[in-house]
Order: C-alpha cells, then sequence, then structure tokens
C-alpha cells in the first residue's frame, strides 16, 4: 500500500499541475545577480486572462484561462511584493511555450541601486527575440522601449543606466525611422515618376486628351517636395543619425544621400521632358521641332527611365542592407 504521505504529496502536485480550461506558460526567473528566486511570486497578464505563480526552482508555471501562444503578455509582481523590481521583460512579450524568455529581478535595497551600463545593455539584448519575432514596427519598437522605461518609472527606477540605455534606444529608433521614411519617400515617389512616364510620355505628346500628361505632371509635382527635403534637410537627417548611431552609419546615411542626389539629377532629364511636353501641346515656341521632341520624349520613356529604374533597384537594396544593420546594431 502506498504510504498516505506520499500520496499526498502526488495530490498537491497534480493539483499544483492542474490548469482546468486553460493552458500552463512558463518562465525562467532570476536575481540580477544572484541567481535563482525562489518564494516570489510573479504576475502574467494578457487580454483576456490574466495568473500569478510563485517561484520554485528558479521557474515559474503559470496558468492562464483563456490565454494562448502567441497572446501579448506583461510580466509584474503583486502589489504587495515591495522588496523587488523587474527588470526585464517589461513590454509587451508573445507568450510562448517552454521557459523562455528568462524574468529578470533586482532586490530594491541591494541590486538596483548598483545595476551597472554593463548589465543594462545585456538586459536589452535579452529583448531581441521578442522584438524580431514580433516583427514590431519602428514606432511600435519606440513605443516597446518607452513602455519598458515607463513601467521602471512606476516602479520607482526614475534614472540609472537602465532608463539612460532605453532613452538612447528609443533615440536611435527615431532616427532610424525618420531615415527610412526619407529614403523610403525618395525611392517611392521616384519610382512613380519613372512609371508614369514609361506609360503614358509615349502618348502623351499627341493624344487628344490632357489626360496621359496630366499623370506624368502629378507624379512630377508629388515628387519635388521629397527632393526639397532631401536636398535641404539632409545635414540634419545626418546629424541626428550621428548622435544616435555613430560616426560609421551616419557616413552610411551620407552615402545613400549623395546616391540619391546623383539619381535625381536623371530624375530631372525625365521632369524637363515633361515640360517639353506641355510647351509642345500647348504649341510653346520653346517646342520648334516637334518631331525631334517627339523622339526626345521616346527616348526618355525608353532609355532614361530604364537607367534610372536600375539605379532605383541598387538604391533600394543598399537602403535596405543599411535599415538592416541599423536593426542588428539596436541590440549590440
Amino acid at each position: 500500500m502506498a504510504d498516505v504521505g506520499s500520496v499526498l504529496v502526488l495530490l498537491v502536485a497534480l493539483a499544483q499541475d492542474a490548469c482546468a480550461g486553460g493552458e500552463r506558460f512558463g518562465f525562467a526567473v532570476k536575481e540580477l545577480r544572484d541567481g535563482e528566486v525562489d518564494g516570489l511570486e510573479v504576475r502574467v497578464d494578457t487580454v483576456g486572462a490574466s495568473g500569478v505563480d510563485t517561484v520554485r526552482g528558479g521557474r515559474i508555471r503559470v496558468c492562464l484561462v483563456g490565454g494562448k501562444a502567441g497572446d501579448s503578455a506583461e510580466i509584474s509582481l503583486p502589489a504587495r511584493t515591495r522588496a523587488f523590481h523587474v527588470l526585464f521583460p517589461l513590454g509587451p512579450i508573445p507568450l510562448g511555450r517552454g521557459w523562455s524568455p528568462t524574468i529578470v529581478v533586482c532586490r530594491v535595497k541591494r541590486d538596483c541601486p548598483l545595476l551597472t551600463l554593463e548589465e543594462a545593455r545585456r538586459l536589452v539584448q535579452q529583448a531581441k527575440p521578442a522584438v524580431v519575432q514580433a516583427t514590431l514596427t519602428a514606432r511600435e519598437k519606440e513605443a516597446f522601449f518607452a513602455g519598458w522605461k515607463k513601467r521602471l518609472e512606476e516602479q520607482g527606477m526614475r534614472n540609472g543606466p537602465l532608463v539612460e540605455e532605453l532613452r538612447r534606444k528609443e533615440r536611435q529608433v527615431a532616427a532610424a525611422r525618420a531615415a527610412s521614411e526619407l529614403l523610403s519617400r525618395f525611392t517611392n515617389r521616384a519610382r512613380e515618376i519613372v512609371d508614369r512616364f514609361r506609360r503614358y510620355a509615349p502618348d502623351a505628346l499627341d493624344h487628344p486628351s490632357s489626360g496621359p500628361f496630366l499623370q506624368i505632371n502629378s507624379a512630377i509635382a508629388a515628387y519635388n517636395p521629397v527632393y526639397d527635403d532631401l536636398n535641404e534637410k539632409a545635414d540634419s537627417y545626418r546629424k541626428a543619425t550621428a548622435d544616435s548611431w555613430g560616426r560609421v552609419r551616419s557616413g552610411e546615411f551620407q552615402r545613400l544621400i549623395g546616391e540619391a542626389l546623383r539619381i535625381h539629377g536623371r530624375i530631372y532629364e525625365l521632369n524637363e521632358l515633361g515640360t517639353l511636353i506641355t510647351d509642345c501641346r500647348h504649341g510653346w515656341k520653346t517646342c520648334r521641332d516637334r518631331p525631334a521632341a517627339r523622339a526626345r520624349i521616346l527616348d526618355g520613356a525608353g532609355r532614361i527611365a530604364g537607367e534610372v529604374d536600375a539605379d532605383l533597384n541598387v538604391f533600394a537594396s543598399k537602403q535596405n542592407a543599411f535599415l538592416e544593420r541599423l536593426d542588428e546594431q539596436l541590440f549590440d
């Protein structure tokens, strides 16, 4: 016959493992410096479910009724727990099965005030899988780091190496987003001119309606403010990139700006041909030789547009590689 004590132990274990109508999610929990933290209660919340478990053997297994893998979850400590702060993760994280990510806590009156810059950077590096898995946009990354910082401040950690590192990450993401938006606007608007010129320019000179050349002119009008930004504000974008990412990445960004301005020279050739179409359709003196004008326009729709399109393809590849390097460096 089984020993009564063994049966009780088994029943307790089964009760602890039971999660009727829900699913258990596991996490490792450790102190910043001293390793495992047994006896600490940890809370996990999703939009539709919440649960609390006590750390045993450096781990929790939280029962979430209504929670499922992939849900966004937040980690916290119950309000009555005052001896510890959560350092990571404090932003929304995707729920997954297993013991990852590791929850890191510090003791309020011992480890928290002694957090070093190296430790802060290691904590930020731990966030990389969660950010990559969630495929966050630039704005969502900004919100992720801002939310993490806000949760630290709510625990009373308003300054120190981790808060400063998170502020730096916010600046890096903001600078990367601004650079990306500037370069993408240039690529998209320039490509729109090329596409419209190829499609509409061959017929624009002699078409009975003004539709074709108006299509070209509208693309040119949309492109002009983007070029103005590129030409007039590039230095401020470069400075923001240098301040946030350093000289190497700033140099790469400056070279991309230079390449965009070179391509603009070819775009300008198409813009001039758009002006020629307008002049010829109005019969102005600037269009003295209509057959010669037609030949120039066809050359623009074919050769020049093809060369600019190829340049834009190369530029887009360089731009994507630059932004990928920024993404990688975000967690270095």
